[in-house]
């Protein structure tokens, strides 16, 4: 394979990566909705949210299939196994311009990545937070109403009159 088709295969592994770098960011995008939906108690929202989410998993899911086969491009012209190929180990076989603009583009989908990785994290406090705030709601209400207390486990006995509550009811 030719310098040319070398450098062909790593302009489609970069348009490939800025596309990824989108679709993260989209993703961040609706990570940050979901939290507001998860503070308001909205699960229509969040629904929505997730039909959204799973579109944008097929595309990249689409995009990988168009990296590999980048990368399978690459390997034939460097050597560098598809499987284990860095953005580095490539951009050493380009053109400075080409490489400089592969590895800004494998940060700015770096960045991307990481951002979504830490709203999923505050996402996934805010579920927690908010599912042992409806426990301490349910065993307050247990209390008072039917006069027991209401365990996680749903397994407590009630007291004499009362029923005991679990979460699904």
């Amino acid at each position: 394979m030719s310098r040319q088709e070398l450098a062909a295969g790593a302009a489609v592994l970069g348009d490939v990566l800025a596309g990824q770098r989108d679709l993260y960011r989209a993703l961040v995008g609706i990570a940050s909705n979901e939290q507001a939906a998860i503070v308001a108690a909205d699960v229509e929202r969040l629904t929505e949210l997730l039909e959204q989410k799973e579109n944008i998993l097929d595309h990249l899911r689409a995009m990988e299939t168009e990296r590999m086969t980048a990368l399978v491009a690459i390997e034939m012209a460097t050597g560098i196994a598809a499987e284990g190929a860095t953005i580095s180990e490539i951009a050493a076989h380009l053109p400075v311009a080409s490489a400089e603009e592969l590895q800004r583009v494998g940060r700015e989908l770096k960045a991307e990545a990481v951002a979504l990785e830490e709203a999923h994290a505050v996402n996934a406090r805010l579920l927690r937070n908010s599912r042992a705030l409806v426990d301490r709601w349910l065993h307050y209400l247990r209390s008072v109403l039917a006069g027991s207390l209401y365990t996680s486990d749903g397994d407590s006995v009630a007291a004499p009159g009362g029923r005991t509550l679990d979460r699904s009811a």
